[in-house]
């Protein structure tokens, strides 16, 4: 980053690459059975093409080596300066080029237009190397002519002067004509009409038989280059770890300089920010955004969280699609951005380092294991209960939904007390309510939910700011199911029903938080003190801080 013009270098080097390098290197890592007359055939020619294709995009990247290379030339860094030395100047890529260029013509380039990159691929060897296939060659190119003067005929013929002649792989050559321009019906001539957007797709009789012997020419013109290819992809294959090494670090680079730098330094200065780390400190997270989200949403609204070894556990509630999900996935992306080593979404984050991140989301079922949707949920609960240590971050999105719910919920409370008896971070999302009173049995377990407004009998998901606490939004399941249509009869019963469930049940859990408050407070002044052993403010700071945190705790406002 403080080398711009080996930024940009690097940038427009990449760019030279073709995509696919890494995809396309199995086609040399692995041998084929020879091509012999009993097999060529049409079934062979799409997989020839793909061969073909391989080659080209093989030619390409060595192409554009030489401009990694200038732009490498001068690195200071000990990654960049390896990158060049075992890549830039290694002969082998050397020979591969020239072995290609002796079969290859040099014209031929990686192109992405249908049409284009089937010529291409037809001409992809050099002329007068086999005798058949410049035959092919040359049936492929007059059908190819024979097409575009059809064309003009039809143009002339029936005054259609923006007829237009597409191509797909699928479909072959076909007539697009503006709807605007056909007065009346299309002449009978004309076949397989379809109405696509403000134009008319269509064909003829002519065309699909021209199309036949295009592709029957251009399959010829496959098979043919394939026999011719066969030496030069065994000399490939001797070099195939050459080719992977290159992959890696193409992927790496790209990862470095077109993810990681370019993000960063295409964003405000304070968007994104550089983690700070401790060994057994808090993870504490500053207006932490979605990476991906925020680049689809402009107004994405940016949350906190903090935990620590008095307050290992945050247990997540509100009503559906308030953003509980998201925010699981944003912490957690957060931190494998940090530990990998990229800068952060986020205006401030001090993370503790972590050994693994353990997740336990989304519902599916697995029918290859004959495992329902509940069966899954417990085989990876329990995967992670086994191979948990006092260091991993552990996420789990509404535990205990896919069983009964007296079941899902004692799940749900012994997997948290499980993992409230070890140092582990853990963060659940629950629509279980009563899970909440875990916070007034255990300290270190901190409530928090999404804010949700209700106006005119409806949910209003704008805010996605998450609060301490828990809050009871009544009803908001019931209010989702009649946004998705539910009769009116249905959810008045179901209103009725549940409302006499939850009101015993708020009752409880509002005596339950006035007998364990001054609990509360206890641990939260112990929290705040561990964040202070872990603070670098200076001595007058910490003095003011602790004056501050006594202050509160004797008003009773902590």
């Amino acid at each position: 980053m403080s080398n711009e013009q080996l930024f940009f270098g690097l940038s427009q080097a990449l760019r030279k690459f073709p995509k696919e390098i890494d995809r396309i290197l199995c086609h040399f890592c692995f041998k084929p059975k020879r091509v012999t007359n009993e097999v060529l055939g049409a079934d062979n020619a799409r997989r020839s093409q793909v061969l073909i294709s391989s080659i080209i995009l093989l030619k390409t990247a060595l192409d554009a080596l030489p401009l990694l290379s200038k732009a490498l030339k001068n690195a200071k860094s000990f990654l960049l300066a390896n990158v060049y030395k075992t890549i830039c100047e290694n002969e082998k890529y050397v020979s591969i080029r020239k072995r290609v260029g002796e079969v290859i013509d040099e014209d031929v380039l990686h192109a992405r237009v249908p049409f284009v990159a089937r010529t291409q691929q037809c001409f992809a060897v050099k002329a007068g190397i086999d005798g058949l296939l410049d035959i092919a060659r040359r049936t492929f190119c007059d059908t190819s002519e024979a097409i575009h003067n059809l064309a003009n005929k039809y143009r002339e013929e029936f005054k259609l002067p923006n007829l237009k002649l597409p191509f797909n792989n699928r479909q072959g050559f076909y007539f697009s004509i503006p709807q605007k321009d056909i007065q009346g019906k299309l002449p009978s001539k004309f076949i397989q009409v379809l109405k696509h957007g403000n134009n008319i797709h269509c064909s003829t009789l002519e065309l699909a038989s021209l199309n036949v012997r295009n592709k029957s020419a251009a399959a010829e013109c496959y098979i043919r280059t394939e026999v011719c290819l066969e030496a030069l992809l065994n000399s490939i294959r001797e070099d195939a770890s050459a080719l992977t090494l290159l992959a890696e670090v193409l992927c790496l680079l790209d990862m470095i300089i077109n993810s990681f730098a370019y993000t960063i330094s295409t964003k405000p200065v304070d968007r994104y920010t550089r983690p700070e780390f401790t060994s057994n400190g808090p993870l504490a997270i500053d207006a932490g955004r979605h990476p991906i989200l925020e680049s689809i949403h402009n107004d994405f609204v940016p949350n906190n969280i903090f935990l620590s070894e008095a307050s290992n556990m945050i247990i997540v509630m509100g009503p559906n699609m308030s953003g509980k999900s998201t925010y699981l996935q944003q912490v957690c992306l957060i931190v494998i951005l940090a530990q990998i080593g990229c800068y952060v979404p986020a205006r401030f984050s001090t993370i503790r380092v972590v050994d693994r991140i353990f997740t336990r989301m989304g519902s599916v079922d697995n029918l290859e294991s004959n495992s329902s949707t509940f069966m899954t949920e417990m085989k990876e609960t329990a995967f992670i209960m086994q191979n948990v240590s006092e260091r991993s971050l552990i996420f789990m999105d509404e535990l205990g939904r896919a069983t009964s719910s007296s079941d899902g919920f004692a799940i749900a409370w012994s997997c948290c007390e499980h993992l409230l008896s070890l140092k582990a971070y853990s963060i659940f999302a629950t629509h279980m309510e009563n899970l909440s009173e875990l916070a007034t049995i255990y300290p270190n377990v901190r409530i928090v939910h999404f804010h949700v407004d209700i106006k005119s009998n409806r949910l209003d998901f704008k805010v996605f700011q998450l609060e301490d606490g828990p809050r009871h939004v009544p009803h908001y399941g019931l209010l989702l199911a009649e946004v998705a249509g539910l009769p009116s009869s249905v959810i008045e019963m179901a209103r009725s029903i549940t409302s006499k469930i939850t009101e015993k049940q708020i009752k409880q859990m509002e005596v339950n938080c006035r007998q364990h408050h001054q609990l509360q407070m206890v641990y939260r002044v112990a929290q705040r003190l561990i964040c202070l052993k872990h603070s670098s403010q200076d001595e007058d700071s910490i003095r003011q801080a602790l004056q501050n945190l006594k202050e509160q705790y004797i008003n009773g406002t902590l």
